[in-house]
């Protein structure tokens, strides 16, 4: 399944993408370097921040805040079928988590939690490269 989008958005969305890439490898190589789960976790939170703004903006809607996005995403996209149950409930967790991990309230995070929603944020990124029409086969 994908969704109609204009050039303009791709454009968007393809820009987003990119920067979820960046951030993506960012939080790969905090976790590598043995930094505090918590900067991962905030890198990887943008991983998944990124293109749900993307995507957004194909839908029509502008920037808000942080919390209303999710918000806006879940609703238009949850039952859409484009996005596996599980790469929403990440970009939920990591959305949750990034706060609390930015306010120096304790969380209990592991390593694998956070290795774990690396490996999401990189699969939605494919997702949305996907349904977007964004994947480098559909532009040769």
């Amino acid at each position: 399944m994908s969704m109609t989008i204009d050039e303009v958005s791709r454009e968007y969305i393809r820009l987003k993408l990119g920067q979820a890439r960046e951030v993506i490898e960012e939080a790969r190589g905090l976790l590598e370097d043995g930094a505090e789960l918590k900067y991962a976790v905030n890198s990887v939170y943008y991983g998944f921040y990124y293109p749900v703004l993307g995507l957004l903006h194909a839908k029509g809607y502008g920037s808000s805040m942080q919390s209303i996005s999710i918000a806006l995403f879940e609703k238009e996209f949850r039952d859409s079928g484009l996005f596996e149950p599980s790469t929403l409930n990440s970009i939920r967790k990591a959305f949750e988590l990034k706060p609390k991990c930015s306010s120096g309230t304790p969380v209990l995070i592991t390593r694998d939690d956070v290795e774990t929603l690396i490996s999401e944020a990189e699969l939605f990124a494919k997702a949305v490269s996907h349904t977007s029409d964004l994947s480098d086969q559909s532009h040769r």
